[in-house]
């Protein structure tokens, strides 16, 4: 790999480190703008994660995306697993705080292994999804 496209790489992964990571905005960038777009990622992943865990984003009601982002904010998002993992890692993270609602359906997967959150009901719009639900 040539010196600048290890460079440009470099300067890549320091960007994405600030839209995702939390770490410091790259010279060159528009600091306010950085964190918009890191704050509107945030959003889009709490947004991704209440799709996966409806009962969770539910008991958790208007306090769900702000309590996500927080949450969020202290670690990346899992490299495999997607929006069921992310928000497995946030449900066990409420746990942990003592602050996770003493639903059957939020407390369904822990402190056990890793699960999906339950079927939805037959009168669901996530019912007849194929292969997310066994």
């Amino acid at each position: 790999m040539s010196a600048s496209r290890e460079r440009l790489a470099a300067e890549q992964a320091e960007l994405v480190r600030a839209l995702v990571g939390g770490g410091p905005v790259p010279g060159g960038f528009d600091p306010e703008r950085v964190r918009a777009t890191s704050a509107a990622l945030a959003r889009k992943r709490a947004r991704e994660v209440a799709r996966a865990w409806p009962v969770l984003a539910a008991d958790l009601g208007e306090e769900f995306t702000g309590r996500f982002v927080a949450d969020a904010a202290r670690r990346p998002a899992p490299a495999r697993g997607g929006a069921l993992a992310d928000g497995l890692a946030f449900a066990r993270a409420l746990s942990r705080q003592g602050r996770l609602s003493p639903t059957p359906g939020s407390r369904r997967c822990l402190p056990g292994p890793p699960c999906r959150p339950a079927r939805p009901a037959s009168g669901s719009p996530l019912a007849g999804r194929r292969g997310g639900w066994s």
